[in-house]
Protein backbone atom coordinates (compact mmCIF):
# COMPACT_ATOMS: atom_id res chain seq x y z
CA UNK A 1 0.00 0.00 0.00
CA UNK A 2 1.54 3.47 -0.79
CA UNK A 3 2.42 5.78 1.83
CA UNK A 4 0.64 9.22 2.32
CA UNK A 5 3.39 11.22 0.95
CA UNK A 6 3.54 8.73 -2.24
CA UNK A 7 -0.67 9.24 -2.87
CA UNK A 8 0.40 13.27 -2.77
CA UNK A 9 2.96 12.89 -4.99
CA UNK A 10 1.16 10.82 -7.52
CA UNK A 11 -1.40 13.60 -7.09
CA UNK A 12 0.26 16.87 -6.78
CA UNK A 13 3.04 17.92 -9.62
CA UNK A 14 5.76 19.74 -7.99
CA UNK A 15 5.51 22.45 -10.89
CA UNK A 16 1.87 22.23 -9.73
CA UNK A 17 3.15 23.38 -6.16
CA UNK A 18 5.44 25.55 -6.67
CA UNK A 19 3.87 27.77 -9.18
CA UNK A 20 1.14 28.47 -6.55
CA UNK A 21 3.57 30.02 -4.26
CA UNK A 22 5.64 31.66 -7.07
CA UNK A 23 5.88 32.58 -10.39
CA UNK A 24 7.78 29.65 -12.62
CA UNK A 25 8.60 29.82 -16.60
CA UNK A 26 9.09 26.99 -18.62
CA UNK A 27 13.01 26.18 -19.63
CA UNK A 28 12.69 23.40 -22.07
CA UNK A 29 11.70 20.24 -20.40
CA UNK A 30 12.28 22.24 -16.80
CA UNK A 31 11.03 25.59 -14.99
CA UNK A 32 13.24 28.25 -13.65
CA UNK A 33 12.08 30.76 -11.20
CA UNK A 34 13.50 33.25 -8.70
CA UNK A 35 14.57 31.88 -5.77
CA UNK A 36 12.13 32.47 -2.80
CA UNK A 37 14.72 31.56 -0.40
CA UNK A 38 17.46 34.29 -1.24
CA UNK A 39 17.39 37.38 -2.88
CA UNK A 40 18.10 37.15 -6.86
CA UNK A 41 17.66 39.15 -9.82
CA UNK A 42 18.25 36.24 -12.38
CA UNK A 43 16.41 33.18 -12.03
CA UNK A 44 18.75 30.60 -10.67
CA UNK A 45 16.01 27.93 -9.19
CA UNK A 46 15.13 25.12 -11.31
CA UNK A 47 12.36 22.42 -11.35
CA UNK A 48 12.74 19.09 -12.80
CA UNK A 49 9.09 17.80 -13.47
CA UNK A 50 10.58 14.49 -14.24
CA UNK A 51 12.98 14.17 -11.04
CA UNK A 52 10.00 15.73 -9.03
CA UNK A 53 12.58 17.77 -7.61
CA UNK A 54 14.03 21.41 -7.69
CA UNK A 55 17.48 22.89 -7.27
CA UNK A 56 18.80 26.45 -6.31
CA UNK A 57 22.20 27.08 -8.10
CA UNK A 58 22.60 30.16 -6.17
CA UNK A 59 22.03 28.98 -2.59
CA UNK A 60 21.52 25.16 -2.67
CA UNK A 61 18.40 24.86 -1.75
CA UNK A 62 17.08 21.43 -2.96
CA UNK A 63 14.56 19.06 -2.80
CA UNK A 64 10.68 18.09 -3.09
CA UNK A 65 7.32 19.29 -2.85
CA UNK A 66 7.71 18.68 0.73
CA UNK A 67 10.73 20.07 2.00
CA UNK A 68 9.56 23.07 -0.78
CA UNK A 69 6.65 23.27 1.65
CA UNK A 70 8.14 23.29 4.54
CA UNK A 71 11.09 25.63 3.96
CA UNK A 72 8.52 27.61 2.37
CA UNK A 73 5.90 28.36 5.37
CA UNK A 74 8.70 27.78 8.02
CA UNK A 75 7.05 24.73 9.22
CA UNK A 76 8.08 20.84 9.70
CA UNK A 77 7.58 17.93 8.21
CA UNK A 78 4.42 17.12 9.78
CA UNK A 79 2.89 20.41 9.02
CA UNK A 80 4.02 20.13 5.25
CA UNK A 81 2.09 16.84 5.46
CA UNK A 82 -1.51 18.35 6.36
CA UNK A 83 -0.94 21.35 4.20
CA UNK A 84 -0.57 18.85 0.84
CA UNK A 85 -2.69 16.32 2.41
CA UNK A 86 -5.61 18.74 2.68
CA UNK A 87 -4.54 20.00 -0.69
CA UNK A 88 -4.44 16.96 -2.54
CA UNK A 89 -7.72 15.28 -0.53
CA UNK A 90 -5.31 12.40 0.97
CA UNK A 91 -6.16 11.21 4.48
CA UNK A 92 -3.69 10.82 6.79
CA UNK A 93 -4.79 7.81 8.91
CA UNK A 94 -3.84 6.48 12.54
CA UNK A 95 -1.91 3.88 10.94
CA UNK A 96 0.55 6.14 9.49
CA UNK A 97 -0.02 8.97 11.80
CA UNK A 98 0.99 7.09 15.11
CA UNK A 99 0.96 10.09 16.93
CA UNK A 100 1.08 7.86 20.32
CA UNK A 101 4.70 7.23 19.37
CA UNK A 102 5.51 11.30 18.07
CA UNK A 103 6.38 13.46 21.14
CA UNK A 104 5.58 16.01 18.86
CA UNK A 105 2.42 15.18 17.93
CA UNK A 106 2.03 14.38 21.44
CA UNK A 107 2.55 17.87 22.14
CA UNK A 108 0.50 18.96 19.07
CA UNK A 109 -2.63 16.79 20.56
CA UNK A 110 -2.14 18.53 23.96
CA UNK A 111 -2.55 22.29 22.20
CA UNK A 112 -5.56 20.55 20.29
CA UNK A 113 -7.27 18.80 23.54
CA UNK A 114 -6.89 22.49 25.39
CA UNK A 115 -8.61 24.67 22.52
CA UNK A 116 -11.44 22.38 22.85
CA UNK A 117 -10.86 22.78 26.64
CA UNK A 118 -11.32 26.96 26.45
CA UNK A 119 -13.69 26.99 23.23
CA UNK A 120 -16.46 24.66 25.62
CA UNK A 121 -15.76 27.14 28.59
CA UNK A 122 -16.29 30.32 26.58
CA UNK A 123 -19.28 28.78 25.24
CA UNK A 124 -20.55 28.32 28.89
CA UNK A 125 -19.80 32.12 29.41
CA UNK A 126 -22.10 34.34 28.11
CA UNK A 127 -20.33 37.36 29.58
CA UNK A 128 -17.12 36.89 27.49
CA UNK A 129 -19.34 36.16 24.63
CA UNK A 130 -21.20 39.33 25.18
CA UNK A 131 -17.91 41.04 25.88
CA UNK A 132 -16.78 40.09 21.98
CA UNK A 133 -20.16 41.20 20.83
CA UNK A 134 -19.64 44.76 22.28
CA UNK A 135 -16.11 44.94 20.43
CA UNK A 136 -17.76 44.22 16.93
CA UNK A 137 -17.28 40.68 16.83
CA UNK A 138 -20.22 38.18 14.98
CA UNK A 139 -20.60 34.45 16.47
CA UNK A 140 -19.50 33.20 13.04
CA UNK A 141 -15.49 35.00 13.48
CA UNK A 142 -15.90 33.92 17.22
CA UNK A 143 -16.25 30.15 16.12
CA UNK A 144 -13.72 30.71 12.69
CA UNK A 145 -10.82 31.72 15.44
CA UNK A 146 -11.63 29.05 18.24
CA UNK A 147 -11.72 31.79 20.71
CA UNK A 148 -12.09 30.27 24.26
CA UNK A 149 -12.17 31.04 27.88
CA UNK A 150 -9.66 29.83 30.35
CA UNK A 151 -11.76 29.50 34.09
CA UNK A 152 -9.91 31.71 36.78
CA UNK A 153 -9.77 28.32 39.07
CA UNK A 154 -6.14 27.29 39.68
CA UNK A 155 -5.94 23.74 37.73
CA UNK A 156 -8.75 24.08 35.77
CA UNK A 157 -7.16 22.82 32.00
CA UNK A 158 -4.39 21.29 34.17
CA UNK A 159 -7.05 18.92 35.64
CA UNK A 160 -8.98 18.63 32.45
CA UNK A 161 -5.64 17.40 30.22
CA UNK A 162 -4.61 14.72 32.97
CA UNK A 163 -7.83 13.18 33.37
CA UNK A 164 -7.45 12.97 29.28
CA UNK A 165 -4.15 10.87 30.13
CA UNK A 166 -1.64 14.00 29.28
CA UNK A 167 1.40 14.51 31.50
CA UNK A 168 2.08 17.17 33.60
CA UNK A 169 5.98 17.35 32.13
CA UNK A 170 4.31 17.64 28.63
CA UNK A 171 1.82 20.26 29.80
CA UNK A 172 4.19 21.90 31.52
CA UNK A 173 6.78 21.89 28.14
CA UNK A 174 3.98 23.67 25.78
CA UNK A 175 3.98 26.40 28.37
CA UNK A 176 0.25 25.55 29.77
CA UNK A 177 1.20 25.37 33.50
CA UNK A 178 3.97 26.41 35.58
CA UNK A 179 5.68 25.15 38.68
CA UNK A 180 6.08 26.50 42.50
CA UNK A 181 6.59 25.80 45.38
CA UNK A 182 3.43 24.47 46.10
CA UNK A 183 3.01 22.43 42.83
CA UNK A 184 1.82 23.27 39.11
CA UNK A 185 -0.97 25.75 38.34
CA UNK A 186 -2.79 27.28 34.81
CA UNK A 187 -0.64 29.72 32.94
CA UNK A 188 -3.77 30.93 32.01
CA UNK A 189 -6.91 32.04 34.39
CA UNK A 190 -9.53 34.18 34.30
CA UNK A 191 -8.83 35.01 30.23
CA UNK A 192 -10.55 35.21 26.91
CA UNK A 193 -7.82 32.66 25.14
CA UNK A 194 -6.89 33.45 21.36
CA UNK A 195 -5.33 30.53 19.99
CA UNK A 196 -2.57 31.13 17.63
CA UNK A 197 -1.25 28.71 14.90
CA UNK A 198 1.13 27.48 12.21
CA UNK A 199 0.87 28.15 8.77
CA UNK A 200 -0.86 24.88 8.42
CA UNK A 201 -3.36 25.65 11.03
CA UNK A 202 -2.15 23.55 13.87
CA UNK A 203 -2.48 25.60 17.70
CA UNK A 204 0.92 26.11 18.94
CA UNK A 205 0.53 28.54 21.15
CA UNK A 206 -2.16 31.14 23.18
CA UNK A 207 -2.58 34.60 23.90
CA UNK A 208 -4.89 35.65 26.88
CA UNK A 209 -7.13 38.74 27.58
CA UNK A 210 -7.52 39.43 31.30
CA UNK A 211 -11.56 39.08 31.91
CA UNK A 212 -13.06 38.57 34.98
CA UNK A 213 -16.48 37.38 35.49
CA UNK A 214 -19.19 39.39 37.39
CA UNK A 215 -19.32 36.59 40.26
CA UNK A 216 -15.46 36.22 40.38
CA UNK A 217 -15.08 37.47 43.42
CA UNK A 218 -11.35 35.85 43.86
CA UNK A 219 -10.46 37.63 40.82
CA UNK A 220 -11.48 40.93 41.47
CA UNK A 221 -10.20 41.10 45.49
CA UNK A 222 -6.82 40.15 43.76
CA UNK A 223 -4.27 42.28 45.14
CA UNK A 224 -2.02 41.04 42.17
CA UNK A 225 -2.07 43.94 39.33
CA UNK A 226 -2.09 41.23 36.03
CA UNK A 227 -1.17 41.73 32.29
CA UNK A 228 -3.85 42.84 29.99
CA UNK A 229 -2.52 39.97 27.71
CA UNK A 230 -0.38 37.54 28.56
CA UNK A 231 1.02 35.23 25.72
CA UNK A 232 2.81 31.48 25.53
CA UNK A 233 6.58 31.09 26.11
CA UNK A 234 8.95 30.18 23.62
CA UNK A 235 8.29 26.03 23.26
CA UNK A 236 9.31 23.18 20.68
CA UNK A 237 6.01 24.12 19.04
CA UNK A 238 6.06 27.68 19.65
CA UNK A 239 9.04 30.50 18.48
CA UNK A 240 7.87 34.12 18.86
CA UNK A 241 10.26 35.11 15.91
CA UNK A 242 8.71 32.12 13.12
CA UNK A 243 4.87 33.23 13.25
CA UNK A 244 2.46 35.75 12.69
CA UNK A 245 -0.86 35.60 14.16
CA UNK A 246 -3.75 34.70 11.72
CA UNK A 247 -0.59 33.71 8.86
CA UNK A 248 -2.75 30.16 8.20
CA UNK A 249 -5.86 32.16 7.45
CA UNK A 250 -4.07 34.95 5.79
CA UNK A 251 -1.42 33.36 3.79
CA UNK A 252 -3.66 32.29 0.52
CA UNK A 253 -5.06 36.23 0.65
CA UNK A 254 -1.47 37.85 0.86
CA UNK A 255 -0.52 36.47 -1.95
CA UNK A 256 -3.42 36.60 -4.30
CA UNK A 257 -3.81 40.06 -3.14
CA UNK A 258 -0.20 41.35 -3.23
CA UNK A 259 0.11 42.75 -0.29
CA UNK A 260 -0.03 41.74 3.65
CA UNK A 261 -1.03 44.19 6.18
CA UNK A 262 0.20 44.05 9.98
CA UNK A 263 -1.66 44.95 12.69
CA UNK A 264 -0.46 44.94 16.22
CA UNK A 265 -3.40 43.28 18.36
CA UNK A 266 -5.89 40.02 18.21
CA UNK A 267 -9.03 41.84 18.10
CA UNK A 268 -7.55 44.35 15.20
CA UNK A 269 -6.57 41.00 13.39
CA UNK A 270 -9.88 39.53 13.39
CA UNK A 271 -12.18 42.92 12.65
CA UNK A 272 -9.64 43.01 10.11
CA UNK A 273 -10.75 39.86 8.56
CA UNK A 274 -14.02 39.99 9.61
CA UNK A 275 -14.19 43.21 7.48
CA UNK A 276 -12.94 41.15 4.66
CA UNK A 277 -9.19 42.36 4.78
CA UNK A 278 -8.20 38.80 4.86
CA UNK A 279 -4.55 39.51 4.11
CA UNK A 280 -4.13 40.57 7.47
CA UNK A 281 -1.74 39.32 10.25
CA UNK A 282 -1.18 40.44 13.81
CA UNK A 283 2.01 40.73 15.67
CA UNK A 284 0.36 40.70 19.03
CA UNK A 285 1.33 37.27 21.24
CA UNK A 286 4.30 37.11 18.84
CA UNK A 287 7.35 39.12 18.10
CA UNK A 288 9.08 40.55 15.23
CA UNK A 289 12.48 39.10 14.24
CA UNK A 290 14.45 41.80 14.79
CA UNK A 291 18.10 41.23 13.44
CA UNK A 292 18.66 43.30 10.31
CA UNK A 293 22.03 42.43 9.85
CA UNK A 294 21.00 38.98 9.53
CA UNK A 295 22.24 38.11 5.63
CA UNK A 296 21.16 34.64 5.36
CA UNK A 297 17.80 35.18 3.38
CA UNK A 298 16.92 31.74 4.00
CA UNK A 299 16.42 31.83 7.50
CA UNK A 300 12.83 31.81 8.47
CA UNK A 301 11.33 34.50 10.68
CA UNK A 302 7.82 35.66 10.23
CA UNK A 303 8.22 39.09 8.03
CA UNK A 304 10.24 36.91 6.27
CA UNK A 305 7.78 34.21 5.90
CA UNK A 306 5.19 37.19 4.44
CA UNK A 307 7.85 38.18 2.16
CA UNK A 308 8.13 35.32 0.51
CA UNK A 309 4.10 35.48 -0.13
CA UNK A 310 4.21 39.05 -0.91
CA UNK A 311 7.39 41.66 -0.45
CA UNK A 312 4.39 44.63 -0.56
CA UNK A 313 3.68 45.40 3.44
CA UNK A 314 1.69 47.97 5.22
CA UNK A 315 1.70 48.18 8.52
CA UNK A 316 -1.12 49.41 10.56
CA UNK A 317 -0.70 50.12 14.05
CA UNK A 318 -1.41 52.42 16.33
CA UNK A 319 -2.24 55.94 15.69
CA UNK A 320 -0.55 57.26 18.57
CA UNK A 321 3.20 58.00 19.09
CA UNK A 322 4.10 54.51 20.38
CA UNK A 323 2.14 53.02 17.55
CA UNK A 324 3.85 55.05 14.93
CA UNK A 325 7.24 53.80 16.62
CA UNK A 326 6.27 50.24 16.81
CA UNK A 327 5.88 50.61 13.14
CA UNK A 328 8.88 52.25 12.53
CA UNK A 329 10.87 49.71 14.32
CA UNK A 330 9.16 46.96 12.24
CA UNK A 331 9.54 48.68 8.72
CA UNK A 332 13.17 48.88 9.41
CA UNK A 333 13.59 45.48 9.35
CA UNK A 334 10.89 44.20 6.66
CA UNK A 335 13.16 46.94 4.44
CA UNK A 336 16.14 44.97 5.24
CA UNK A 337 14.37 42.20 3.55
CA UNK A 338 14.08 43.80 0.19
CA UNK A 339 10.40 44.29 1.01
CA UNK A 340 8.51 47.60 -0.09
CA UNK A 341 7.00 49.16 3.01
CA UNK A 342 3.93 51.70 3.46
CA UNK A 343 2.51 52.66 6.91
CA UNK A 344 -1.17 53.43 6.85
CA UNK A 345 -1.98 56.53 9.11
CA UNK A 346 -4.70 55.94 11.75
CA UNK A 347 -6.54 59.19 13.37
CA UNK A 348 -4.64 59.95 16.61
CA UNK A 349 -5.79 57.68 19.94
CA UNK A 350 -7.91 54.77 17.80
CA UNK A 351 -6.57 51.38 16.67
CA UNK A 352 -7.57 49.31 14.02
CA UNK A 353 -10.50 47.65 16.10
CA UNK A 354 -12.09 51.09 16.58
CA UNK A 355 -11.81 52.14 13.01
CA UNK A 356 -13.42 49.00 11.98
CA UNK A 357 -16.06 48.44 14.52
CA UNK A 358 -17.47 52.03 13.95
CA UNK A 359 -17.20 52.35 9.94
CA UNK A 360 -15.30 49.33 7.89
CA UNK A 361 -15.37 51.37 5.04
CA UNK A 362 -13.11 54.31 6.63
CA UNK A 363 -10.75 51.53 7.11
CA UNK A 364 -10.60 50.68 3.35
CA UNK A 365 -9.92 54.02 2.83
CA UNK A 366 -7.03 54.24 5.43
CA UNK A 367 -5.20 51.24 3.56
CA UNK A 368 -6.08 52.73 0.52
CA UNK A 369 -4.19 55.59 1.21
CA UNK A 370 -1.20 54.14 3.12
CA UNK A 371 2.21 56.07 2.57
CA UNK A 372 5.92 55.00 1.90
CA UNK A 373 7.03 54.68 5.46
CA UNK A 374 10.37 57.03 4.13
CA UNK A 375 8.45 59.54 2.28
CA UNK A 376 5.44 59.88 5.58
CA UNK A 377 8.62 60.54 7.96
CA UNK A 378 10.05 63.05 6.01
CA UNK A 379 6.78 64.72 5.89
CA UNK A 380 6.29 64.15 9.47
CA UNK A 381 9.58 66.12 10.07
CA UNK A 382 9.06 69.04 7.32
CA UNK A 383 5.31 69.68 9.43
CA UNK A 384 7.02 69.87 12.81
CA UNK A 385 9.43 72.76 12.20
CA UNK A 386 10.88 75.06 9.08
CA UNK A 387 14.16 75.08 10.80
CA UNK A 388 16.34 73.73 8.17
CA UNK A 389 19.09 72.72 11.04
CA UNK A 390 16.47 70.81 13.04
CA UNK A 391 15.12 69.24 9.75
CA UNK A 392 18.53 68.24 9.12
CA UNK A 393 19.17 66.25 12.74
CA UNK A 394 15.64 64.92 12.31
CA UNK A 395 16.70 63.67 9.02
CA UNK A 396 19.61 62.38 10.10
CA UNK A 397 18.50 60.35 13.10
CA UNK A 398 14.83 59.13 11.93
CA UNK A 399 15.38 58.89 7.79
CA UNK A 400 18.84 57.76 7.54
CA UNK A 401 18.31 54.36 9.12
CA UNK A 402 15.62 53.43 6.63
CA UNK A 403 17.99 54.69 4.06
CA UNK A 404 20.95 52.25 4.83
CA UNK A 405 18.77 49.01 4.75
CA UNK A 406 17.61 49.81 1.34
CA UNK A 407 19.36 48.26 -1.15
CA UNK A 408 18.67 49.65 -4.33
CA UNK A 409 20.91 53.08 -4.99
CA UNK A 410 18.39 54.21 -6.90
CA UNK A 411 15.96 54.15 -4.48
CA UNK A 412 17.96 55.55 -2.59
CA UNK A 413 18.96 58.47 -4.66
CA UNK A 414 14.85 59.35 -4.96
CA UNK A 415 14.71 59.41 -1.94
CA UNK A 416 17.63 61.91 -1.37
CA UNK A 417 16.03 64.15 -4.27
CA UNK A 418 12.70 63.97 -1.76
CA UNK A 419 14.34 64.89 1.29
CA UNK A 420 16.40 67.75 -0.86
CA UNK A 421 12.87 68.77 -2.59
CA UNK A 422 11.13 68.87 1.41
CA UNK A 423 13.39 70.20 3.39
CA UNK A 424 15.58 72.10 1.13
CA UNK A 425 18.57 70.74 2.36
CA UNK A 426 21.14 70.49 -0.59
CA UNK A 427 21.44 67.27 -2.22
CA UNK A 428 24.92 67.69 -1.83
CA UNK A 429 24.97 67.62 1.92
CA UNK A 430 22.54 65.06 2.45
CA UNK A 431 24.70 62.55 0.39
CA UNK A 432 27.84 63.60 2.79
CA UNK A 433 26.33 63.44 5.15
CA UNK A 434 24.71 60.00 4.65
CA UNK A 435 28.00 58.69 4.12
CA UNK A 436 29.20 59.67 7.11
CA UNK A 437 26.13 57.51 8.79
CA UNK A 438 26.40 54.61 6.76
CA UNK A 439 30.70 54.42 7.90
CA UNK A 440 29.92 54.88 11.34
CA UNK A 441 27.34 52.59 11.60
CA UNK A 442 29.11 49.98 9.69
CA UNK A 443 31.87 50.33 12.39
CA UNK A 444 29.39 50.09 14.95
CA UNK A 445 28.05 46.62 13.49
CA UNK A 446 31.29 45.31 11.93
CA UNK A 447 31.46 42.32 14.34
CA UNK A 448 27.89 41.21 14.17
CA UNK A 449 28.01 41.76 10.05
CA UNK A 450 31.63 39.76 10.46
CA UNK A 451 29.74 36.79 12.71
CA UNK A 452 26.90 36.61 9.98
CA UNK A 453 28.61 36.49 7.13
CA UNK A 454 30.65 33.63 8.39
CA UNK A 455 27.33 31.72 9.77
CA UNK A 456 25.71 30.59 6.43
CA UNK A 457 22.86 28.08 6.81
CA UNK A 458 25.50 25.44 6.34
CA UNK A 459 24.84 24.56 9.96
CA UNK A 460 20.98 24.39 9.17
CA UNK A 461 21.72 22.32 6.22
CA UNK A 462 23.92 20.09 7.91
CA UNK A 463 21.08 19.36 10.94
CA UNK A 464 18.29 18.89 7.83
CA UNK A 465 20.76 16.21 6.26
CA UNK A 466 21.23 14.70 10.01
CA UNK A 467 17.81 14.10 10.39
CA UNK A 468 16.66 12.60 7.28
CA UNK A 469 19.80 10.44 7.33
CA UNK A 470 19.15 9.18 10.90
CA UNK A 471 15.63 8.92 10.38
CA UNK A 472 16.75 6.50 7.82
CA UNK A 473 18.70 4.69 10.12
CA UNK A 474 16.18 4.42 12.81
CA UNK A 475 13.61 3.29 10.73
CA UNK A 476 15.72 0.75 8.50
CA UNK A 477 16.73 -0.37 12.27
CA UNK A 478 12.97 -1.93 13.03
CA UNK A 479 12.63 -3.75 9.05
CA UNK A 480 16.14 -4.07 7.80
CA UNK A 481 14.68 -4.13 4.23
CA UNK A 482 17.41 -2.08 2.57
CA UNK A 483 21.28 -3.42 2.59
CA UNK A 484 22.01 0.17 0.91
CA UNK A 485 21.42 1.69 4.24
CA UNK A 486 23.92 -0.47 6.28
CA UNK A 487 26.59 0.04 3.44
CA UNK A 488 26.89 3.65 2.89
CA UNK A 489 26.51 4.18 6.72
CA UNK A 490 29.24 2.09 7.55
CA UNK A 491 31.50 3.80 4.54
CA UNK A 492 30.07 7.17 5.99
CA UNK A 493 30.91 6.04 9.83
CA UNK A 494 34.32 5.46 8.54
CA UNK A 495 35.03 8.39 6.75
CA UNK A 496 34.14 10.97 9.31
CA UNK A 497 34.78 9.03 12.19
CA UNK A 498 33.30 6.80 14.64
CA UNK A 499 33.35 9.24 17.60
CA UNK A 500 31.41 11.62 15.64
CA UNK A 501 29.28 9.53 13.64
CA UNK A 502 28.21 7.96 17.47
CA UNK A 503 27.86 11.81 19.08
CA UNK A 504 25.27 12.22 16.15
CA UNK A 505 23.48 9.62 16.69
CA UNK A 506 23.50 9.64 20.54
CA UNK A 507 21.90 13.30 19.84
CA UNK A 508 19.17 11.92 17.58
CA UNK A 509 18.10 8.64 20.06
CA UNK A 510 15.38 11.01 21.83
CA UNK A 511 13.88 11.64 18.93
CA UNK A 512 13.76 8.17 16.94
CA UNK A 513 10.06 7.16 16.70
CA UNK A 514 9.44 10.49 15.57
CA UNK A 515 11.95 10.38 12.69
CA UNK A 516 11.48 7.03 11.70
CA UNK A 517 8.05 7.55 11.43
CA UNK A 518 8.97 10.79 9.06
CA UNK A 519 10.94 8.22 7.06
CA UNK A 520 8.27 6.04 6.78
CA UNK A 521 5.54 8.15 5.30
CA UNK A 522 8.25 9.79 3.77
CA UNK A 523 9.58 6.36 1.07
CA UNK A 524 6.89 3.74 2.29
CA UNK A 525 7.23 0.94 0.14
CA UNK A 526 9.24 3.05 -2.25
CA UNK A 527 13.06 1.34 -1.72
CA UNK A 528 14.21 2.51 -5.15
CA UNK A 529 14.10 6.33 -4.19
CA UNK A 530 15.58 5.57 -0.77
CA UNK A 531 18.47 3.52 -2.75
CA UNK A 532 18.84 6.77 -4.70
CA UNK A 533 18.85 8.86 -1.98
CA UNK A 534 20.52 7.47 0.87
CA UNK A 535 24.09 7.79 -1.43
CA UNK A 536 22.90 11.25 -2.03
CA UNK A 537 22.10 12.17 1.65
CA UNK A 538 25.38 10.17 3.09
CA UNK A 539 27.56 12.46 0.45
CA UNK A 540 26.06 15.64 1.12
CA UNK A 541 25.89 15.28 4.99
CA UNK A 542 30.01 14.57 4.73
CA UNK A 543 30.71 17.61 2.54
CA UNK A 544 28.78 19.72 5.11
CA UNK A 545 31.31 18.04 7.82
CA UNK A 546 34.18 18.68 6.04
CA UNK A 547 33.64 22.09 5.02
CA UNK A 548 33.56 23.18 8.98
CA UNK A 549 36.52 20.64 9.57
CA UNK A 550 38.19 22.37 6.71
CA UNK A 551 37.35 26.15 8.27
CA UNK A 552 38.48 25.03 11.32
CA UNK A 553 41.81 24.44 10.34
CA UNK A 554 42.85 27.76 9.84
CA UNK A 555 45.09 29.46 10.15
CA UNK A 556 47.19 26.71 8.16
CA UNK A 557 50.37 27.27 10.25
CA UNK A 558 51.70 23.73 10.89
CA UNK A 559 52.61 20.80 8.17
CA UNK A 560 49.82 18.62 10.17
CA UNK A 561 47.39 21.66 9.19
CA UNK A 562 48.33 21.65 6.06
CA UNK A 563 48.47 17.83 5.30
CA UNK A 564 44.86 17.34 6.89
CA UNK A 565 43.68 21.05 4.75
CA UNK A 566 44.67 18.75 1.41
CA UNK A 567 43.29 15.44 2.19
CA UNK A 568 40.03 17.38 2.78
CA UNK A 569 39.98 18.82 -0.31
CA UNK A 570 40.80 15.54 -1.83
CA UNK A 571 37.94 14.02 -0.45
CA UNK A 572 35.31 17.44 -1.44
CA UNK A 573 36.68 16.60 -4.63
CA UNK A 574 36.15 12.81 -4.51
CA UNK A 575 32.37 13.62 -3.19
CA UNK A 576 31.67 16.06 -6.15
CA UNK A 577 32.92 13.96 -9.08
CA UNK A 578 30.38 10.98 -7.44
CA UNK A 579 27.26 12.96 -6.13
CA UNK A 580 24.52 12.05 -9.07
CA UNK A 581 22.47 14.91 -8.56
Amino acid sequence: MNSPVEKIKERLSIVDVISSYIPVIQAGKNYKAKCPFHNEKTPSFFISPERGSYYCFGCGAKGDIFSFVEHFEGTDFLGSLKILADRAGVVIDTKYKKSEHSREEHLYEIMEEATNFFEAKFDNQPEARSYLRDRGLSDATIKSFRIGYAPSTWRSVSDHLINKGFKKEDIETVGLIKKSENGFYDRFRGRIIFPISDSSGRIIAFSGRIFALSNDVSKKESSIEEAKYLNSPDTPLFNKSKVLYGIDKAKLSIRSRGYSIVVEGQMDLILSHQALFTNTVAVSGTALADNVNDTNESKINNLGLIRRLSSNVIFAFDGDEAGIRAASRSAVIALSLDMQVKIAVLPTGQDPADIIKKNPDSWKEIIKNSVNIVSFHIDKICNSTSDTRIRGKKIREIVFPFLSMIKSSIERSAYITEINNKTGISEKAIIEDFEIYERTAKIDSKEAVFENENSPNKQSRRELLEKRLFGIIFWNNDNKQIKEVDEFCNSFKENIGVQTFDKMLHSYEPFSDTLAIEAEMWYGSNTDELSRDIKEIVLNLEEEILNENKASLQPLDTKEKLTQFNNILKRIEEIKKSRSY
